[in-house]
């Protein structure tokens, strides 16, 4: 397993270590005659990522394959999102079947929801949600898990948008007193808090109530002090910054080969 691992450590005060794995855009491009009309799309698509990653070792299959197995020696495994490039059959297919049986927390990216990518709307989101979901264990639109001392929640923001319900779940999660590390698809940073973002937000077909709520989110995630470092994907490299005094980290694309391991000691 030849990986490119972005190696990160985190030191809150835990009483033994934890090791994360962090797995991100994998961006799976899969079609057969179910999809019949995306065959020649898909190939042309895998030929974009296989050129993107510098022509890596393996394709996008086999690093999901590879990076499961190897997630046997983490504590934790998160997803955050993209595991495929569009919506087709054997892309799901594909995912469920690598990820049975397997431990994992996993949020949506933008990807999952798309016919193509460049066709993203709420309204499509929304249609295909419970499709979508059935192929993963687990929550994708929030969902948190305590170990070794850290509180790791992964939640869906592939389009930016914050809900009532991720605000209400992440503030009982605050109550319960111990670091939290957030995982989502795009960076914390790389918010709706501007005009140009919410001028966004309405072409995706937010409501201004959306797009209110989902500012007010975002102000709290930056200010909350127990949250205390944010992990996100969405650009397909390795990234840090600053944000607001929070460590943030974008992991690479695991289409590159590229994965995150955490230890947060």
């Amino acid at each position: 397993m030849n990986f490119d691992s972005n190696k990160i450590e985190l030191h809150l005060g835990l009483e033994k270590p934890v090791r994360i794995l962090h797995l991100t855009d994998i961006h799976l491009s899969l079609a057969d005659d179910r999809n019949e009309n995306m065959i020649q799309y898909a190939a042309g698509r895998r030929n974009t990522f296989f050129k993107e990653g510098n022509f890596p070792e393996r394709d996008p299959v086999g690093y999901l394959e590879d990076a499961m197995e190897y997630a046997k020696d983490f504590d934790c495994t998160v997803i955050t999102g993209d595991m495929v490039d569009f919506v087709t059959y054997a892309n799901y297919d594909t995912a469920a079947k690598i990820l049975a049986g397997k431990d994992y927390l996993f949020c949506a990216g933008n990807h999952e929801f798309t016919p193509k990518p460049g066709t993203d709307s709420m309204e499509l989101k929304r249609g295909s949600w419970d499709y979508i979901q059935s192929h993963f264990r687990g929550n994708m639109h929030i969902e948190s898990r305590i170990v070794g001392g850290v509180n790791i929640i992964a939640a869906d923001n592939g389009f930016r948008l914050w809900t009532k319900e991720q605000l209400d779940l992440i503030k009982g999660e605050v109550a319960r007193g111990l670091p939290i590390l957030l995982f989502c698809h795009v960076p914390i940073a790389n918010e709706m808090m501007t005009t140009e973002g919410k001028d966004s937000a309405r072409r995706l077909g937010y409501t201004e109530e959306e797009i209110l709520q989902s500012v007010e989110t975002a102000q709290y995630l930056r200010d909350e002090p127990m949250i205390k470092a944010f992990f996100a994907g969405h650009g397909h490299h390795n990234q840090y910054w600053d944000f607001h005094g929070k460590p943030s980290y974008m992991t690479g694309g695991l289409f590159k080969g590229i994965l995150g391991e955490i230890t947060v000691d």
